[in-house]
């Protein structure tokens, strides 16, 4: 496995417009659709998936221009989001992992500049993924302020990890894995937070495939092990004192949250347009359709005023984003944004909830897709900012309180 840290000096990314995007991500959706149910079935990592984004030039979308990506804006991101998650709900979050990671680095350059060169170099010629890898059974999110119990000790001029993470999304696939550890003080001071870069066949890694939950079956977010995992020196990604602000805070939070968010407004679109073909064709004891019935209309109407008011926050915010705009309308941009990402994610479980409802009982068969989406639509409620976070945020402006040290969205 290679393993270089060499820049791309000179060279330069295609470019693509947002209609082009849209084009292939559609494509890309429905050959994701046809194999969802297997893998959502199976708990299995959509490989397959992963291929044709590779080669559709997907790895590199949000690599900056100067390394041969195509440095797409946010707002092309969330619609390649959006898009994808109709076809396959987990493949679009897995790879959301992936491309947030260029965006952010873009906005709030926090990685030392060869490593970046790095990832940048990984997923523009072999297609490489990367994703942080944070979370872990007694932590929860990193965003919450806690110390990670996995554990980095240097040892004669290297470093030696011990710990274990969960929510390692794309386990099966990442080539870098960005994990985040505790340092403690020799002398009783305060700890440091430290992101490491670990390859998969680093002595001392070891992924363990627990995963098997309700929503999001086929993200492969298995444990990841890390058994005295010695790291050279220069592995070190970033570090800081606990407690202190994270570069990556407010740019993380921007493409980590707001992708989420489009990621779920992209399964919500799915159930909506199950739930409407099913009202166009149900015909009960050889009656009218129910897209006659009154009620079945007004549940079709409102979850499509869910998702409308649902894309008006994302797409107002990510605007907000990139034009830096502080002050626009009276709210700042970070608040737009996780009130963005709250109200999308409750909004949307509601869109799904009336789509159930439109279809009836047969909502319930394993075998209709909708099943899965009704699934799968809760997961973002528990990705960062977590919405009690985003209401104190809120509640903070308000209140004119200091707002908290920016913390990365992992």
């Amino acid at each position: 496995m290679v393993k270089s840290t060499g820049t791309m000096n000179g060279t330069t990314g295609e470019s693509r417009g947002l209609d082009e995007w849209i084009k292939l991500s559609t494509v890309l959706a429905g050959r994701f659709a046809e194999r969802a149910a297997a893998h959502d079935r199976e708990g299995s990592f959509p490989f397959e998936n992963f291929s044709e984004l590779k080669d559709a030039g997907f790895m590199r979308i949000t690599v900056p221009a100067v390394f041969g990506g195509y440095e797409a804006p946010l707002e092309t991101y969330l619609r390649v989001q959006e898009e994808l998650a109709r076809g396959d709900g987990s493949t679009a979050l897995a790879f959301m992992m992936h491309a947030k990671l260029f965006g952010q680095q873009r906005d709030g350059p926090a990685y030392p500049e060869h490593w970046f060169a790095e990832f940048c170099r990984g997923a523009v010629e072999e297609g490489w993924t990367c994703n942080t890898v944070a979370t872990e059974e007694g932590l929860g999110s990193p965003a919450g302020g806690g110390l990670p119990d996995t554990v980095a000790v240097e040892r004669d001029e290297n470093w030696v990890l011990d710990g274990r993470k969960t929510f390692t999304t794309m386990a099966p696939l990442l080539h870098y894995f960005i994990v985040l550890a505790r340092i403690d003080d020799p002398g009783g001071g305060p700890a440091e937070l430290a992101n490491f870069v670990v390859y998969r066949d680093d002595p001392g890694v070891r992924i363990e495939e627990t995963w098997d939950s309700l929503g999001m079956r086929a993200t492969g977010s298995h444990d990841m092990v890390l058994e005295r995992v010695r790291l050279p020196a220069e592995r070190i990604a970033t570090r800081r004192t606990v407690g202190s602000g994270d570069a990556r805070g407010a740019a993380g939070t921007a493409w980590f949250a707001l992708g989420v968010s489009a990621t779920t407004i992209g399964v919500a679109q799915a159930a909506l347009d199950y739930a409407a073909a099913f009202a166009r064709e149900r015909t009960p004891n050889s009656q009218r359709t129910i897209m006659e019935y009154p009620g079945v209309r007004s549940r079709i109407g409102r979850a499509q005023l869910l998702l409308i008011r649902s894309r008006a926050m994302v797409y107002d915010a990510a605007r907000a984003w990139e034009r830096r705009d502080e002050d626009g309308g009276g709210t700042a941009v970070t608040d737009r944004i996780v009130a963005a990402k709250a109200d999308t994610l409750n909004n949307c479980i509601e869109a799904v909830d009336l789509c159930m409802r439109v279809v009836g009982g047969v909502s319930l068969q394993k075998r209709r897709p909708i099943e899965r989406y009704y699934r799968d639509v809760r997961a973002g409620l528990h990705n960062p900012p977590i919405e009690d976070r985003a209401i104190e945020q809120l509640a903070r402006t308000v209140l004119a309180e200091p707002a908290e040290a920016p913390q990365a969205a992992e």
